[in-house]
């Protein structure tokens, strides 16, 4: 194989992954290629990639598929929305909030539109960092579950370079055993991996006040920028 093709959904970011790989594995170019995030194990079938970073779950008894780490839920609104003057917010403070949901929009086309101010959206807070924008803010959401990235292939086209991808995205160091082969984790199960910190809220008694009164849950919802 002259080189292997890494898909990744967007919002995954594995640059540190690829520098160790160059230095791993000189002999075989590593190449990210993007995919689908509806549809991330078509790219695998397709033959346009030779295994995939995807958010779980995903459909496919034929696939390898090794967790690799959780990512929190945020709401993203465009900048200036009274939601920022929260450093962190339940579902009950987004109570009657005007919420957009994908449809047909790809991920990149949701956020411009929350930075046009037509709504909110809830997304895995990689994505709002990469294509959320400067005309965006996101703060994240306590009480929803996270999303989790996983590395899938499928199970007839596994190879030693697989399992060395592996090793590199949990840390193994050059030349140590390899016992993820074959390893596969059904969704829903708990993931391993690096988890991301989980954001405190700040004192109920300093959040601002939302304008119309508290949200169901008793809370003060947002209130505006002073």
């Amino acid at each position: 194989m002259e080189r292997f093709r890494l898909g990744g959904v967007p919002g995954v970011t594995p640059a540190k992954w690829l520098r160790v790989w160059r230095e791993r594995v000189p002999d075989v170019s590593a190449v990210l290629v993007e995919v689908d995030e509806t549809d991330p194990v078509r790219a695998l079938r397709d033959g346009r990639a030779d295994a995939v970073l995807a958010r779980l779950p995903v459909d496919g008894d034929d696939l390898h598929v090794v967790r690799l780490y959780d990512e929190l839920p945020v709401v993203v609104a465009a900048k200036g929305h009274p939601i920022v003057a929260f450093e962190s917010v339940t579902v009950a403070d987004l109570d009657g909030e005007e919420m957009l949901d994908q449809g047909g929009m790809s991920l990149a086309q949701l956020l411009e539109t929350v930075a046009t101010g037509a709504g909110l959206a809830i997304v895995p807070m990689s994505v709002a960092r990469a294509l959320g924008g400067p005309g965006t803010r996101s703060r994240v959401v306590t009480d929803l579950p996270v999303t989790t990235i996983a590395l899938i292939w499928l199970q007839s086209e596994d190879s030693p370079l697989h399992q060395e991808l592996i090793g590199i995205a949990r840390g193994r160091r050059a030349g140590s055993s390899r016992g993820d082969r074959g390893h596969t984790v059904e969704p829903g199960n708990a993931a391993i991996g690096a988890k991301p910190r989980t954001s405190k809220p700040k004192p109920t008694a300093n959040r601002p006040h939302r304008r119309g009164g508290p949200g169901r849950s008793g809370r003060p919802g947002p209130g505006g920028r002073r």
